[in-house]
Order: structure tokens, then sequence, then C-alpha cells
């Protein structure tokens, strides 16, 4: 078996005489233009071998590129997901053999197997992938978050895993809920665990290639808390016993009974062109900038508002009215923690236009202006270009979250005596 790291997660996997591709992404930048690989790399598209299977992980725009998928043969079998937006967009691409799946299933070949392993977040339908075939036994285990029963139930179908690209990076997404900025110990423990008990012969931190670039670059400082050299410094205290590699665009891993080797810079189809790694240092106490509206599209401010006013002071009361009406549980959460929700639309002019909703046991009244929206207790500001790109599905919410920020007070107080006991109330952000 031969697996090739091309960047980021897109991984080339030749066992059994057959070649599979798992989230490709060939170009930079990528996600709407708001990350790059990183390190920085060159796909040679020309020393692309023949592709067999397309593997797509899960329906993240890092991993679910449209661009790169259209460069590949409709041909193809591809494993995916039984996500009907990823289904939706490949069959609008013309392949023409999608094969949903959901996890802890085999996919048996000639002279290969695939098994797709269950992931424990729940916010997405994603898997990771196992590829065996005589020679040994690979886990790519991709953004995916597993179980003690997941990892015992591979262990029982393949025994030792030979080679694990392992999930690692405590990507601290919740920044963009919260502004949360302490270290994410709690996520840290449960990768290092996860790699403790698959034990592998060799593992990869991977699948988290990619930095921030652009207008987009200051989120580094904050959403990069571990890098591959630590993950793999904190396991070797852990267990010295596991051999750990820093893998970067290029690399080769032969696997072939029971032993990994690792060729760097093998491949032609992935060129390594710089490691630029450090620009992920974290840093949480760097700027946050001031949100402004950069303007997508030239669109002036006045046809912005129509399509604004309409959203926040029309379809928004009405959705809720509806939503409550039919016991929607998130809307039946703001009603019952009273909440007064605040939008507050920032225009390339410099002002902000303020929209908001009450919540009570009376029903939902509108507010309207900043002296109504002062009090809120939940509160989302963001670029009103990038409002209205995303409300028409001109951007998506990978990058639309970059131009918002959020934050949230809602919490219950109990009382016990003298002892009073506050407890926070995470509520989904209505828009």
């Amino acid at each position: 078996m031969k697996v090739t790291l091309l960047g980021h997660a897109t991984v080339i996997v030749e066992a059994g005489g057959t070649t599979l591709l798992m989230d490709p992404v060939f170009f930079d930048p990528f996600e709407e233009g708001a990350v790059v690989s990183c390190p920085r790399r060159t796909v040679c598209l020309e020393h692309l071998p023949s592709i067999d299977i397309v593997v797509v992980s899960h329906r993240h725009p890092d991993h679910f590129d449209l661009r790169s998928l259209d460069r590949l043969p409709r041909s193809c079998d591809v494993i995916c997901p039984a996500d009907p937006l990823i289904v939706h967009g490949l069959r609008g691409l013309g392949f023409e053999h999608i094969h949903p799946v959901y996890p802890m299933g085999e996919i048996v070949g000639e002279g290969f197997e695939l098994y797709a392993t269950r992931s424990e977040v729940a916010t997405v339908r994603e898997f990771g992938m196992v590829v065996a075939d005589a020679s040994g036994v690979f886990w790519n285990q991709v953004d995916s978050k597993v179980s003690t029963a997941t990892i015992d139930a591979i262990q029982r179908r393949y025994g030792r895993i030979d080679l694990l690209f392992a999930r690692y990076a405590c990507q601290n997404f919740e920044f963009f809920e919260s502004r949360a900025v302490s270290f994410p110990a709690d996520e840290h423990r449960d990768n290092l665990e996860a790699v403790l008990r698959i034990a592998p012969r060799m593992v990869a931190p991977a699948a988290a290639g990619f930095r921030f670039c652009g207008d987009h670059a200051w989120l580094n400082a904050f959403l990069f808390p571990i890098s591959r050299a630590q993950f793999l410094a904190d396991l070797a205290q852990l267990a010295p016993d596991i051999v750990g590699c820093v893998s970067d665009p290029g690399d080769v891993f032969d696997i072939e009974g029971g032993e990994v080797m690792r060729r760097c810079a093998a491949s032609p189809v992935a060129l390594l062109e710089q490691d630029d790694t450090a620009l992920l240092r974290w840093d949480p106490t760097s700027a946050i900038p001031e949100l402004i509206d950069p303007g997508f599209d030239g669109r002036p401010i006045e046809e912005l508002c129509k399509v604004i006013e309409q959203i926040l002071t029309h379809d928004l009361a009405t959705f809720v009215e509806e939503g409550l009406r039919a016991g929607d549980p998130v809307l039946a959460s703001y009603r019952e923690h009273a909440v007064r929700y605040a939008v507050g639309v920032v225009f390339s002019d410099g002002s902000t236009r303020w929209y908001g909703l009450a919540f009570s046991g009376d029903g939902v009244h509108a507010l309207r202006g900043d002296p109504a929206c002062a009090s809120a207790d939940a509160v989302h500001r963001i670029a009103a270009s990038a409002l209205v790109g995303w409300l028409e599905r001109k951007k998506s919410f990978f990058f639309v979250r970059a131009w918002s920020r959020r934050h949230m007070r809602i919490h219950r107080s109990q009382r016990d005596g003298a002892a009073v006991t506050v407890e926070p109330v995470v509520i989904p952000d209505l828009l």
C-alpha cells in the first residue's frame, strides 16, 4: 500500500491495485478565498494518477471542493456520507456513480477493503476511512472524533493499524461563537487518548494543513492552538513506543508486512513550496480588528438595505412565529429565557443599523434601533454585504463568519438558601 499526502486533507491511497483520492483540494486559495494550504504547496495535476474511487469525508468546503472535483473523471466511483447536499453537488457536476454510505460498514473491492468509521461530531455527517489490503492497514481519521467503541471495532476487524493520519489540531472554531481564547485542554486530551487507544505503528498529525489568508489572516492567532510538532511531543511523553512524524505535501508512506516507511518529497504530484507553518503561531492576546464592511460586489448601501430590511424586519419574525407554533426547541428556549436578540448590520460608510426581537411569554416583539437593542442578551454584528451575500447563497457561512462578531450573556440564576448559582445557557444563534 502507498499513501501520499497532497496537502491539507487531500490524500491518495494506492491499495490492492486500486487508486483512491480522498477530499481533493487542488487549488489555493480555497474555501472561497479565505484559506490556503499550509505548508504552502503546489499540486501538479499533470502527474495525478488515474483515479478509481473518490472519497468525500464531509461537506465542509475545505474537504468538499467543487472546483477540484470538477477536474476529475465523471466515471469515478464516489463514496460520501448520506448527506443530501454532497449528493446534490456531485450530481450537479455529473458524477455517474455516487455511493452514499453510513459509518461502520465495509466496502469490499477486488484486493482491498474500505471501512467508513463513525464520528462523534454531531453537527455534520462525516466519517473517517480505513483502507486495508494484503500489505497493511491505513486509517485516515480526517476531522472525525472517534469513540472507544469505534476503535475497538476497528481493532477487532483489522488488528493493529499500520499508519494513522490523526486528528490533532484542536482548531478553536468556538472563537467565532464566543471569542473564547482559552486553551482547549479537553479536546487535546481526547485527541491524544484516541491515538493511545488506536496504538498505530506510525502516526502523522493530519487533515488540518491550512491557514487563513488575506483579510482573514488575523484569525490564525486564535484558531490553531496545537501545532503538529507540539502534538507529537506530547504524544511522545505518553507513548514513546508510537512512532510519530510530521508529514508535508509530497510525502509518501509505503506500508508492507507490518513496516511503514516514509519517503519525504517523493511524489511528483505535490511539491512543498515553503514551510510557512510559523504563521499559525497561537497568540490569543492578539488584537481583533474592528468589524467593517468590505463592500463585496460593490453594491450600493440602498440596495443592500432593501434586502436586509425584508429579511430582518419581516422574514426573520415570520420564521420565529411559525417555529414557535410548531414547537421548535431552539425558539422555545429563546422564549423560556426571555431573550432579547439583536442584529447589528455594519455598512461600508461606518454606520450600524440595529434590528431585533424580544421574546416573552406573551409572544415576540420587534426591536428597532440602537436604544431598543442596547440591552440585548444575544448579539450578532455582521457586515452588510457579507450578510446579503450569505442570504443570496453567494457566500457560505464558512466565509461570512469572519465578517461577523457574536456574543451571548444568557444565563440561569438559582438560589439555594444563601447560595446562588449562575449557569450559562447556550442557544444557537438565530441567523
